[in-house]
């Protein structure tokens, strides 16, 4: 699980349970909003994740050029090991292989942002997630709400974002706060908390951009 975890914005077997938002009220007049967007081929960005013991773990991501999965046309991102994929229509994301295998899938996505993102807009997204590499699956409910658009300072700067809050549902024992940036539309930041009854028992991982190269 933390594993699959890892990989947001930043995984019962065979069942495919489709994420959709709640209804949402209309955006407030003059409000900011934003739309599906995915860094362009070649952007690259580095981050750095702290857990609750101090241990640091740094990513360097590359965005590449669009592909398609399982006859879909997605966006495709490289972490150095991993390419992880993301649905084109929704910018969600949908699996990781390594060295063309399946390591996770997520079906049908799962479910982060909804668009178009404003802020007091909340969705629901239940999806299942499939880890291959510990043959195991689960069917999760998560409810998210976009709480503010505001300033959020990491180690590349001081960055104006979609603040992105999640409240566990179903097998869901842990916590997302995420900072959206809509342009070039990547996570500048994201806070992950399990709680004492996640299966890992407790911990907190927080990510921060520390570089970004525009393409």
């Amino acid at each position: 699980m933390r594993r699959w975890m890892a990989h947001v914005i930043l995984g019962a077997l065979g069942v495919f349970v489709v994420a959709c938002a709640a209804t949402p009220s209309a955006p407030p007049p003059g409000g900011v909003q934003a739309d599906v967007a995915f860094p362009s081929p070649g952007t690259r960005w580095v981050t750095r994740t702290t857990d609750q013991s101090g241990a640091v773990t740094t990513l360097t991501f590359t965005s590449l050029e669009d592909g398609t999965y399982e006859g879909k046309p997605v966006y495709r991102l490289s972490d150095g090991t991993d390419i992880r994929i993301f649905d084109r229509a929704t910018r969600n994301y949908v699996a990781s292989l390594r060295d063309g295998k399946e390591r996770i899938a997520v079906s049908p996505h799962d479910g982060t942002v909804s668009w178009p993102l404003w802020v007091g807009k909340s969705w629901r997204s239940t999806f299942t997630i499939h880890d291959r590499d510990r043959g195991r699956s689960d069917t999760v409910g998560v409810s998210w709400k976009a709480e503010a658009y505001e300033d959020v300072t990491v180690p590349a700067g001081t960055f104006k974002a979609f603040k992105l809050v999640s409240t566990p549902g179903v097998n869901n024992a842990s916590y997302y706060t995420i900072w959206y940036l809509p342009d070039p539309g990547l996570v500048v930041k994201q806070i992950y908390e399990r709680t004492p009854q996640h299966f890992m028992g407790p911990g907190k991982f927080t990510t921060e951009l520390v570089e970004l190269r525009r393409k």
